[in-house]
């Protein structure tokens, strides 16, 4: 049997935190300090992202943007289109010119699958992505995704209804330091429901 393609999968993650002492505490962090999680994340990202994969990142690169930040980002493969975070200003990240858009609130996309069915879908799955959770997002009864940082697996525990639906804390520290790819992002998505909280079914 031929394997049905998914075009141009993109991976995801957010909230390095680079250079964030704190951080290691903050969230169990299994780091002895920030230059061995430093070196972690640059080895984690670059055994699953190639030169040429895209790469959306959600927000939160570092507490205090400096030449170890740029010596890092350019360590790490993929082409990366960031979207900003609550502890990024504008002028640091565009500063490091390694990305190729920055968003400044959230960002949409199609991803091309062939293995999506629905005729109304037309073999794309359409993804709203922002670096803070949105409790009603674009085409949620339709079976977009939500994809978000900022939590850091909080919200996870505190509001398991809220991820019952195409919901996702891509933060670092949630999905193993690792960026995520499409396809494992669908394996999770595929399990849950299209319900949505106040959408009454009219485009």
């Amino acid at each position: 049997m031929k394997t049905k393609r998914i075009e141009n999968e993109p991976f995801f993650i957010s909230d390095l935190h680079l250079g964030h002492h704190n951080i290691l505490k903050y969230d169990k962090r299994p780091y002895r300090d920030v230059d061995e999680m430093h070196v972690d994340i640059i080895r984690r990202w670059n055994e699953v992202v190639g030169d040429e994969d895209e790469v959306y990142y959600l927000g939160d690169l570092a507490m205090r943007v400096n030449e170890t930040t740029k010596w890092i980002m350019y360590q790490l493969k993929g082409k990366i289109h960031y979207i900003m975070g609550n502890h990024d200003r504008y002028k640091d990240i565009s500063h490091l010119g390694r990305f190729e858009h920055i968003h400044e609130y959230g960002t949409e996309i199609m991803v091309k699958d062939d293995t999506i069915t629905d005729k109304k879908a037309g073999g794309h799955q359409h993804i709203i992505m922002s670096h803070y959770p949105i409790l009603s997002w674009n085409r949620a009864h339709y079976g977009s995704w939500m994809i978000h940082g900022h939590c850091h697996g909080s919200l996870m525990k505190g509001n398991p209804d809220y991820y019952k639906r195409k919901v996702m804390d891509v933060g670092c520290n949630v999905i193993d330091y690792t960026p995520i790819s499409y396809r494992q992002v669908k394996e999770v998505m595929d399990k849950r429901s299209l319900a949505s909280v106040d959408h009454y079914g009219v485009d």
